[in-house]
């Protein structure tokens, strides 16, 4: 009973490490953001082949950056929560091709919970414990089209919940980028397609373990971007759908009905020096709920670079953005590398 306990609260733990997201199912930290360029625009850039691309967002993203793209970023947040990436995205050429007609992008997110008291029904301190969860990103972009690009991202969870209990999953994003001209663009993207997790607790319990399954929510998102007139910024939109796995029986046997979530994002870039960028968005516009802002997430953010050679630019991104149910805002600070 006392094991049950600790892991009772660090399951409750691990799985609100993303707090504000919607209805904290498995995989949370995985859809908080990337970067804190990404963040700061509201992640409304699923269809943003204009600025500086990651393709975490849509896998058909990476063709579109001419550079290498270098990410690292830290997040500070309440509650002992980290989380944390690294991420690469780069147009890259295909054999016999002058312009170059693939991409990819290569990312790591780590998330978790440290110093979590762990106590006994006697409310005894019996240790103190941490929790952790990281996706490992693989995508692959090609163009098909002047005007059409689609990609696939191949996607490794792994996460440990207490002691030796981990799990391990595989998941496929699948993307699609369509460049109406210079100045517009749409993009298609669905996500986590299998993720899910099984806890084994077998080896902890004997034949009182079992297996428990946490799916993750499939997410559906459709976006346009339009860049302003002579390269003033960026005007972004998106709308996702959360496909969210059926609930648990209840106590009773009685299964609750299950409900999907529509999320409206937004986000804006603006340009106002070359080397300064402001950016703001709006994130969790949730039609789903009775008050479509109680969930909402404000957005702010600020992009400095200077660029160091012909070749080589170095910038550093900032984000703020408010959570729902603290006081406490969740700020990311980034590195930004461009290299040609």
């Amino acid at each position: 009973m006392k094991k049950f306990i600790i892991i009772l609260f660090l399951y409750t733990c691990i799985t609100n490490t993303g707090q504000a997201q919607l209805g904290s199912y498995a995989g949370a930290f995985s859809r908080m953001g990337f970067t804190a360029r990404g963040i700061s625009m509201g992640n409304a850039v699923v269809s943003d082949a204009f600025g500086d691309i990651n393709g975490f967002y849509n896998p058909a993203l990476a063709t579109f950056q001419e550079e290498g793209l270098v990410n690292l970023g830290y997040t500070f947040l309440t509650l002992d929560r980290k989380l944390n990436f690294v991420g690469f995205t780069k147009k890259i050429k295909l054999p016999q091709q002058d312009q170059g007609g693939a991409g990819i992008t290569v990312a790591w997110i780590n998330s978790g919970v440290t110093d979590i008291d762990g106590r006994d029904n006697d409310t005894k301190q019996i240790g103190t414990y941490t929790t952790f969860e990281n996706e490992f990103y693989l995508g692959t972009a090609f163009i098909i089209d002047k005007k059409i690009s689609v990609g696939v991202g191949f996607k490794l969870y792994y996460a440990k919940l207490f002691n030796d209990i981990t799990a391990t999953s595989f998941a496929l994003d699948l993307g699609g980028i369509y460049k109406a001209n210079e100045n517009l663009a749409f993009g298609l993207a669905y996500k986590d397609i299998g993720a899910k997790y099984e806890w084994q607790t077998t080896d902890l319990y004997g034949s009182l373990g079992n297996t428990t399954t946490d799916k993750f929510p499939k997410l559906l998102e459709l976006g346009a971007t339009y860049q302003l007139p002579k390269n003033f910024g960026i005007g972004t939109i998106a709308l996702q759908q959360f496909f969210n796995p059926d609930l648990l029986p209840d106590t009773n046997g009685v299964t609750p009905p299950g409900s999907n979530n529509t999320v409206l994002r937004f986000g804006l870039e603006v340009n106002i020096i070359s080397q300064v960028k402001f950016r703001a968005g709006l994130d969790r516009i949730d039609f789903s709920t009775d008050d479509f802002t109680g969930n909402l997430e404000p957005t702010f953010g600020l992009g400095l670079n200077k660029n160091f050679s012909k070749n080589i630019n170095l910038g550093i991104d900032y984000s703020f953005q408010l959570e729902p149910f603290t006081h406490d805002p969740i700020q990311n600070i980034g590195i930004v590398f461009k290299f040609k």
